[in-house]
């Protein structure tokens, strides 16, 4: 049995925790592309690519940022999930970390390169310690979020 209303409500905690952990600054992981990379890596098919646009759009006026730069940035890493899900559900909690950390260094690569043509300065060098405890964080997303994948039978 699918349950949308799970995925549609950690969506929500997602922009939550964003909203709530926005005064940590740069130690403040990407709560929303850690929820979108679960479910892609877990059941790809209840993300569409439009619904990944749309939490990147939600993202952007969360956290200020110009609109359409993480709904870009997020597209493209999600869909690069999303066909690499089937090897990256056999990997190891710890690799999995290492390959979100890789996945949130080409976000942060991405946007600082689209905020350096568009001449806003709006991110810096620091941005990469958002990959770094995201990466850290990544266990406890997985975790938990299995948990209740498994406890509402979401496959």
């Amino acid at each position: 049995m699918n349950n949308p209303l799970v995925i549609i409500l950690s969506t929500f905690i997602s922009v939550i925790l964003t909203i709530s952990t926005f005064p940590l600054g740069y130690l403040s992981p990407d709560w929303m592309l850690l929820i979108i990379l679960y479910w892609m890596i877990a059941v790809p098919s209840m993300y569409s690519l439009y619904t990944v646009w749309l939490i990147g759009i939600i993202a952007d006026v969360t956290v200020g940022s110009i609109l359409g730069m993480n709904a870009l940035v997020y597209i493209f890493l999600s869909f690069i999930v999303r066909e690499l899900h089937k090897s990256l559900r056999y990997f190891t909690i710890i690799q999995q970390s290492i390959i979100i950390l890789i996945v949130f260094l080409i976000k942060v690569t991405f946007l600082m390169w689209i905020d350096s043509l568009l001449g806003s300065e709006i991110f810096n060098i620091d941005m990469y310690f958002v990959a770094l405890s995201s990466a850290l964080l990544w266990p406890a997303v997985f975790y938990s979020l299995r948990y209740f994948r498994r406890r509402y039978n979401i496959a």
